[in-house]
């Protein structure tokens, strides 16, 4: 296997078959991601859909495991992985295998289809054509037949029936058709329903059927029993209650607060309140009256077509039935009852006899299924096409996925894009290469915050269509004037150009020169709104002094005792105390040698930037783009750190073009110049205060010399 370095992660080198084999091998630990959402990525959706064989929107490592053993497993020349062309050569596709077999049939059925039956190889485009056009045909591998399908006019008509019988099934061009279970449903209803309407036919010639007891009428008198046989069962339920408790009159008689609310001169409230009535008072005899008279209004129509079409036929002149009358009129016209249940099947009531006597012939059934078999024989074909699709896609796309999966070369790519890349910004003067797409801001700043990065989230809006937001990462220069509110303009991976505008902002220091800046800026910030205090506090406190001045007598008030001379004094006291140490650090400063002074301000300087530069390294090292990935949904393996090269690749200004005039130079001749300036200054100054101090300049110590002693003169 070989692996190479990007930043400070090793990833496998994914360039050929070979590689591809290597990654079946790869412990999954080494991987660059374990887990994406199909989503990020950007390539053919039916492809993503291929890969992603549970359907839940991710790929896993097992699916790109599955994928590669595929692809591999189907292909006898792997040279068109590696040129990832849509374009498959017939003869790349491995033949000696049944399934190799299947697809080698499939790509010269399509060639054969299109009329280039001499074809040596087949491109997506063509094999995607060809799809949408037998889609479109009435046999397209659905299951499910259309009456243009049809050789003749009356097998369409037939399979017209058949629809509207049933309603149909949706087939692959959008239409409605009639697949198997339709038409066999359709078939089997149709004896069915005229062996029953048979049974309801009457023969002058023969004897009543027990179930016709009054002959082709008995369908118009059961009509008339059933239209309110619920409510005279409510009567005779009734009537038995009152039987049994004669309190209970009153109640099912009618309520009276029901009565006593009614507006006689409102028609609608007088058939509701007849309404919740029931066909007659019930009474402990229970008796159901015939006459009219006796009768809710609103049944009075229906009780006498029932005494003279259904009572008299049954049991003759009578005036009132009692609930054994009842049950025995319910029995005459209960043979007749189940005869109708026997009627199961009514998907195909509508049609009248003659025409389910047309359709019963067998020869429509028979042309019927021969199309079904024929669409069968499509759908085979389609299932092949399908396959070979999806070759043709892995043939495309399966090593790109790769290097955005287990490895991420793409993304240190300077000239290209990774797959989950979704363009570039220009914002501040500078590119920012490196953008994301987010669906949920909130969640994604929660795992984008551990990244140690200056984040922005831009909102993108496109000429046409729908808004997106999208993660970009700041990885070099300084802050700059980035900001929520603003604006700048997108590119997507297609080079289209959006407006953009900034909503959100994770703030962390962009690189080490702007986080050792950091801790001086928030100290500069204190002070500069102290000063803004104690200026404006002064402020205040001058203006009211003055207006009090302004307001007081002519006579001056006798200073405070213990504050002689009361504010000049006190005014007094401080400059003397400044002036004390000025004086002071002027002696100290000229008692030093300029050595020891640039030691000592060198020594300061470095006990202040040493601890700040080293949590500021400490914080740029743990900058990691994969959390970025990571609250897009990603399972990210390894730390995605940056060198410096990559932090410049990712955001960086542009070169203005060489040899244009009016350009801004680099003048590190008189940035240098000017430092040598300040340190001659430093050293001039030092040597001004010894002078102005008096001080007698630094002589060097030398070494003690013993005078010579002429001896005495000898005396005498």
């Amino acid at each position: 296997m070989r692996f190479r370095r990007y930043g400070r992660t090793h990833q496998l080198r994914i360039e050929t078959a070979d590689d591809l084999r290597d990654v079946l091998e790869l412990d999954e630990s080494l991987w660059c991601a374990t887990g994406a959402p199909i989503s990020a990525y950007r390539c053919d959706a039916k492809f993503l859909q291929l890969v992603d064989h549970n359907t839940d929107g991710r790929i896993h490592t097992e699916e790109l495991h599955a994928a590669i053993r595929w692809v591999l497993d189907s292909l006898s020349d792997y040279s068109g992985l590696t040129e990832k062309t849509d374009v498959l050569p017939l003869a790349a596709i491995r033949g000696d295998t049944p399934a190799g077999a299947a697809l080698l049939r499939s790509a010269k059925y399509v060639l054969q289809a299109l009329e280039i039956p001499d074809g040596v190889s087949i491109s997506l485009g063509q094999l995607r054509g060809y799809m949408a056009t037998v889609k479109t045909r009435p046999l397209n591998g659905d299951g499910v037949i259309v009456a243009e399908a049809c050789k003749t006019p009356e097998t369409a008509e037939f399979i017209g029936a058949v629809l509207s019988a049933t309603g149909g099934t949706d087939e692959a061009g959008g239409k409605k058709g009639v697949s198997e279970k339709n038409l066999k449903d359709f078939v089997a209803a149709v004896p069915a329903l005229l062996d029953w309407r048979a049974r309801g036919n009457v023969d002058p010639e023969s004897e009543t059927a027990e179930h016709l007891l009054f002959g082709a009428d008995t369908g118009a008198v059961h009509d008339v029993l059933v239209e309110h046989a619920a409510d005279v069962d409510l009567f005779f339920r009734l009537c038995g209650l009152v039987a049994y408790d004669a309190r209970t009159m009153p109640r099912v008689g009618g309520l009276d607060a029901n009565a006593s609310a009614l507006n006689p001169a409102t028609p609608a409230e007088i058939d509701a309140y007849l309404q919740s009535l029931p066909i007659a008072s019930p009474t402990a005899d229970g008796v159901l009256p015939l006459d009219e008279a006796s009768i809710n209004p609103l049944f009075r129509g229906w009780i006498s077509r029932f005494r003279d079409q259904v009572v008299q036929r049954i049991l003759g002149e009578i005036e009132s039935i009692d609930l054994p009358a009842w049950q025995q009129i319910r029995a005459a016209l209960a043979p007749y009852q189940a005869y109708l249940a026997e009627k199961k099947v009514a998907i195909v009531d509508a049609l009248p006899t003659e025409k389910l006597e047309h359709y019963r012939n067998p020869a429509f059934e028979k042309e019927a299924l021969e199309l079904i078999a024929a669409d069968k024989e499509v759908a085979e074909i389609m299932n092949g096409l399908q396959q070979l699709e999806r070759l043709i896609l892995y043939h495309r796309y399966l090593l790109d996925l790769a290097n955005n999966f287990v490895s991420f070369p793409d993304l240190y790519d300077v000239k290209g894009q990774a797959m989950f890349e979704v363009g570039a910004l220009i914002m501040d003067g500078r590119w920012f290469g490196f953008a994301v797409k987010v669906d949920n801001v909130a969640a994604h700043s929660a795992v984008a915050k551990k990244s140690s990065l200056f984040v922005m989230y831009v909102e993108v809006t496109p000429p046409t269509g729908t808004k997106m937001t999208v993660a970009v990462a700041a990885t070099s220069g300084t802050k700059g004037n980035l900001g929520v509110g603003k604006r700048g303009v997108f590119f997507d991976t297609s080079g289209q150009e959006h407006d953009a505008k900034v909503v959100q902002v994770i703030e962390n220091p962009v690189s080490l020169r702007e986080a050792l800046a950091v801790p001086f800026l928030r100290l500069w910030a204190l002070a500069e709104g102290k000063i803004e205090s104690w200026s404006g506090g002064a402020g205040k406190k001058l203006d009211t002094e003055f207006n009090k001045l302004l307001a007081a007598p002519a006579a001056a008030p006798a200073a405070p005792a213990g504050r002689p001379g009361g504010g000049l004094v006190g005014v007094g006291v401080v400059a003397a105390a400044l002036g004390s140490s000025f004086a002071f650090v002027i002696k100290t400063i000229s008692s030093m040698s300029p050595q020891q002074v640039v030691g000592g301000v060198a020594t300061a300087a470095l006990l202040v930037v040493f601890p700040i530069s080293l949590i500021a390294v400490l914080k740029l090292r743990r900058q990691d783009l994969s959390a970025l990935l990571e609250g897009c949904g990603w399972a990210v393996n390894v730390r995605m750190r940056l060198n410096r090269g990559q932090r410049q690749d990712f955001t960086h200004c542009v070169d203005y073009p060489e040899g244009a005039e009016g350009t801004p130079k680099r003048h590190w001749l008189r940035m240098t110049i000017v430092a040598l300036l300040l340190i001659a200054t430093l050293v001039g100054g030092v040597r001004s205060c010894r002078a102005l101090s008096g001080a007698p300049p630094a002589v060097e110590p030398q070494a003690e010399v013993t005078p010579a002693v002429t001896p005495p003169a000898a005396t005498k």
